[in-house]
């Protein structure tokens, strides 16, 4: 045994000098340090499935009731709190710089393994049961691990100490995230040491109290981990996700040794069932992030895990079923990470939500799975009279539905090849795939509903926190009522505004600085699908922004919404009137919500009555109106508080002429108050008539600022919208607060 301290200690001063080297050149420390967790997670994984775990077996069969201060209780504190460090350390170079804050866990995997060296030989025999034998291939790996693992940990707490957070409650976090750790790296065989299964006989199965207590946690689990890590950055995310998913993935291969699955007569036990391939997709996925393969466990994992945690497959002969035995957390240890694990990934964003291309996309990879693993059942049966690969070689599934699923299983095909034996229901195996195939499609509309539903929640939620943070900077500002906003003059900025979609790769609008002063009436011109109303429902808060920030009179949209929006006249270019009011009720309506005073909406209402013409309409049904009327009504409720600022997105379309005259006058009107009236529009000739300044925007981009008065000397304002939109160059425009953008450049 004194050789395994000595191989330890050694390699883990072997260890830290590897990893002091290149911070010595100054050069390369990122890659040796991930080269050496490849090479410590391969020695650890390798030992790990030579043989059994000698600790594991002697519990299955002897258990033990409680833990004691015992060379056996001593092991099993060792092998647990040695693997929530061994995966952990593995982890840690490919996200340290993307997660500081896991700098503090190095404290943990620290002393865990300084332990590990000091009870070698408690940790070496829990696991091999040689610990007082001669050295083996497996003892001497066991030992070569600790001795990397300590001397890793070591040199990045050395490295990182004085980086460490500051803040109370950050190391409060990091206490709930060990807590984590442990939990997901339990071994399946916790509870059977603790408490003696003879004696605590609690049969889960049909439903009853405590299946349905094993069922509980693929609500809970996934919510909890969903609350705690929706508002983390996303490698934070993928990082905390790949742990859990690699703590799986550990508990399943305890099973899954090199004895147990080696050679013709254990291939039942190949991990080829369906929520079995799921503990080796998902960790793979969130690897690599492969985004078609993952979409198959999404679809087809998920649904299967449910099934299997609803009928579980497990025995409830003598002990076998009790909640004790280290069988049953086996089978719900894995069928719990398929089930949940994809479903969080989606939720959290680690990949985006999928559409109708990749559910066909993973119905293909299904197709493939079935067709494999009905020639291996086929196959196999040869050699083992118990392989049942998704349970479609025996009547599991079918004795659960009756007698008439039972009777699809009288058509047999039989047929001798190669001297193997072949036998297949393929009445019952289509009918099988393709009711699969269809559950699964339902299965995706309820993700979708449910993720819909919560997407809602945490979106309406935001909002209200928002208002509610707005309200509060008012009454700390010593402001009044809702319409009490400063007085400075109009003006619209974007600052290098960008705009991305969540399910898309390319910037709907990219880098756009644009000023537009009071006084003006600013035309936004480009063809159709260019990103302006992308920009204008930036302005007006309707959707977030990527990157860069909006002013609307000197406050931000983002961080001062309520603010910005009452210095904010809003036309859409669909609008949406409560048609059961009467002109009037509506108009009134939006001014309450303004807190418009009631002497001045009179007013207001009065002349855009008498403007627009509504006299003998303002008090009918809106239902009742027509187009340009309906048009008419949106635009005195944008305008019945007075905004700073009025924006209108294509407000001109579908009116007759006299309409779009009386629109134009009413923009004239409120732009010589010293407000900005911002619009965009396709009819070009009005633009050139009423504009003083024009933007051209193309595919996302700002193509050029000009000053109508400034083109109309040279050429028409319609040829120089085609010239620049043909150019097909981005005109670079300099961003300058005091004059609004650059010069006129075709």
């Amino acid at each position: 045994m004194l050789l395994h301290y000595l191989i330890a200690w050694v390699m883990a001063v072997f260890t830290a000098e590897v990893l002091a080297a290149p911070y010595l050149r100054k050069r390369g420390q990122g890659a040796v340090a991930k080269a050496v967790a490849l090479v410590f997670a391969c020695l650890f994984l390798v030992a790990y499935l030579l043989d059994y775990d000698a600790l594991a077996s002697a519990i299955h069969f002897a258990p033990i009731a409680g833990i004691r201060f015992t060379t056996t209780g001593t092991s099993f504190v060792l092998v647990w709190l040695t693997t929530a460090a061994a995966i952990f350390t593995a982890l840690y170079p490919f996200f340290r710089k993307k997660c500081p804050a896991a700098d503090v866990l190095l404290i943990f995997t620290s002393a865990v393994f300084l332990l590990d060296g000091i009870l070698l030989a408690d940790y070496i025999g829990a696991q091999t049961g040689e610990v007082l034998g001669p050295a083996t291939l497996r003892t001497v790996l066991f030992a070569l691990s600790i001795g990397m693992g300590l001397g890793n940990s070591v040199f990045f707490l050395c490295l990182r100490a004085k980086t460490f957070p500051k803040k109370k409650s950050t190391y409060l976090w990091l206490f709930l995230a060990l807590c984590g750790m442990l939990i997901a790296a339990f071994p399946n065989y916790t509870l059977q040491m603790l408490f003696d299964p003879a004696r605590y006989n609690l049969p889960a199965k049909n439903l009853n109290l405590y299946h349905r207590l094993c069922i509980y946690p693929i609500v809970v689990v996934p919510l909890v981990l969903y609350f705690l890590l929706r508002n983390k950055s996303d490698e934070t995310r993928r990082f905390v996700l790949l742990y859990y998913a690699l703590c799986g993935l550990w508990n399943y291969m305890s099973t899954q040794k090199f004895p147990q699955i080696y050679g013709l007569a254990n291939v039942a036990h190949l991990p080829l069932h369906l929520c079995n391939t799921a503990c080796y997709i998902t960790p793979l996925c969130l690897t690599f992030k492969w985004k078609k393969i993952f979409y198959f466990t999404y679809f087809i994992n998920v649904f299967g895990a449910f099934i299997a945690l609803m009928m579980p497959s497990y025995s409830t002969e003598g002990l076998h079923g009790t909640l004790m035995m280290s069988e049953i957390w086996h089978f719900y240890r894995a069928h719990y990470q398929a089930f949940y694990m994809p479903l969080l990934t989606v939720g959290l964003g680690i990949f985006a939500r999928p559409r109708l291309k990749q559910f066909l996309w993973s119905m293909v990879g299904f197709t493939g799975y079935y067709l494999l693993v009905l020639v291996l059942n086929g196959w196999f049966s040869n050699y083992d009279a118990g392989v049942d690969f998704f349970f479609i070689n025996s009547d599991f599934v079918a004795d659960k539905l009756g007698a008439w699923a039972e009777g699809l299983r009288n058509f047999v095909w039989e047929f001798d090849l190669g001297g193997l034996h072949f036998r297949y229901n393929p009445v019952y195996q289509v009918l099988y795939y393709l009711t699969y195939c269809l559950l699964a499609l339902g299965m995706w509309f309820l993700y979708e509903l449910a993720y819909r539903s919560v997407s809602g929640w945490l979106d309406l939620s935001a909002r209200r926190k928002k208002i509610a943070l707005d309200k509060l900077a008012r009454e700390v500002a010593g402001q009044g009522g809702p319409m009490d906003n400063d007085n400075g003059s109009a003006t619209l900025v974007l600052e290098h505004l960008s705009k991305r979609y969540a399910r898309s790769d390319v910037y709907a609008v990219s880098d756009v600085c644009l000023e537009v002063r009071g006084g003006e009436i600013f035309g936004f011109l480009g063809p159709n699908g260019a990103g302006k109303s992308t920009i204008i429902k930036s302005i007006v808060g309707i959707q977030p922004i990527t990157d860069g920030r909006i002013l609307v009179c000197g406050h931000d949209v983002e961080h001062e919404s309520v603010q910005s929006k009452y210095n904010i006249g809003f036309v859409p270019d669909h609008y949406a009137l409560y048609e059961k009011l009467t002109g009037r009720e509506y108009v009134n309506y939006i001014a309450d919500l303004y807190g418009v005073k009631k002497a001045d909406r009179d007013e207001r209402m009065e002349f855009y009555v008498n403007a627009f013409e509504l006299t003998q309409a303002i008090d009918e049904p809106i239902s009742t109106y027509s187009h340009g009327m309906k048009q008419k009504i949106a635009i005195m409720a944008a305008l019945i508080h007075d905004p700073k600022v009025w924006i209108l997105d294509e407000p001109l379309t579908g009116l007759d002429p006299n309409s779009i005259y009386q629109v134009k006058q009413c923009m004239v009107r409120h732009a010589e108050k010293g407000n900005i009236v911002f619009f965009s529009s396709h009819l070009i000739d009005v633009v050139e008539r009423i504009c003083d300044r024009i933007a051209i925007i193309r595919k996302g981009q700002i193509q050029c600022v000009c000053d109508v008065k400034e083109i109309e000397k040279t050429t028409t304002l319609e040829e120089y919208y085609m010239s620049v939109i043909r150019q097909g160059e981005v005109q670079p425009v300099a961003f300058s607060p005091k004059k609004g953008g650059s010069a006129c450049t075709p």
